[in-house]
């Protein structure tokens, strides 16, 4: 009896402390912020504005508390964007902001490896040749991606994510009216494939 006690005892003592040796554990809050590289995808029925396979640069901070060990809820801002395009605009971006659900498969003492999905807001600007004022078109989003966090100390590590992002279908406005001349409505719908890398912190 007294070798079993010992034996839960140890156990125990073993599994507490492999936890709190853990890169993520429950009431962890971490903040990130990071850049890189992506690919847009726009489809509308205005096809000077549509491109698929545009290389742009992406930007993403977020915020996420660990609500277990293995789960975290959070914030996500993420922009990616172009100063080229091979039609009728200048240049583009589009924005989201999202609540974030993110689990935890594999956690070692000093590095996570996470899935995240995502859901929320989206905002798209396209800037037309020759103006000053963009076309705008607001909706939703969700996102889904991977992400792998490095801990370098107690405090500060690095991350390196994988994410594609998708919007809905929605209007296209210039300063609260119709983009098209001729009155009708038109469309605007994207996605985008991201890589992205930078800095953790963790409290």
């Amino acid at each position: 009896m007294y070798v079993l006690r010992t034996s839960v005892l140890l156990l125990v003592l073993a599994t507490i402390g492999s936890l709190q040796a853990q890169a993520v554990r429950r009431k962890h809050l971490l903040m990130s912020v990071g850049g890189g590289i992506g690919v847009l995808n726009v489809y509308s029925d205005r096809k000077d504005i549509a491109v698929e396979g545009l290389g742009s640069g992406a930007f993403n901070a977020a915020f996420g508390y660990a609500i277990a060990d293995r789960w975290s809820l959070g914030i996500h801002y993420d922009r990616i964007g172009s100063a080229w395009h091979n039609g009728g605009l200048d240049r583009l971006h589009m924005t989201t902001y999202l609540l974030s659900v993110a689990y935890r498969p594999w956690v070692s003492d000093r590095s996570a490896f996470e899935l995240q999905f995502a859901f929320g807001a989206a905002a798209a600007s396209l800037f037309p040749n020759d103006t000053r004022l963009p076309y705008t078109a607001t909706g939703g989003a969700a996102e889904f991606g991977l992400r792998y966090i490095g801990m370098m100390g107690g405090t500060i590590g690095a991350f390196i994510a994988l994410d594609h992002a998708t919007s809905s279908s929605d209007e296209l406005v210039l300063e609260g009216g119709l983009v098209n001349a001729d009155g009708t409505k038109s469309r605007v719908q994207w996605n985008a494939q991201r890589l992205t890398a930078g800095m953790i912190v963790r409290f």
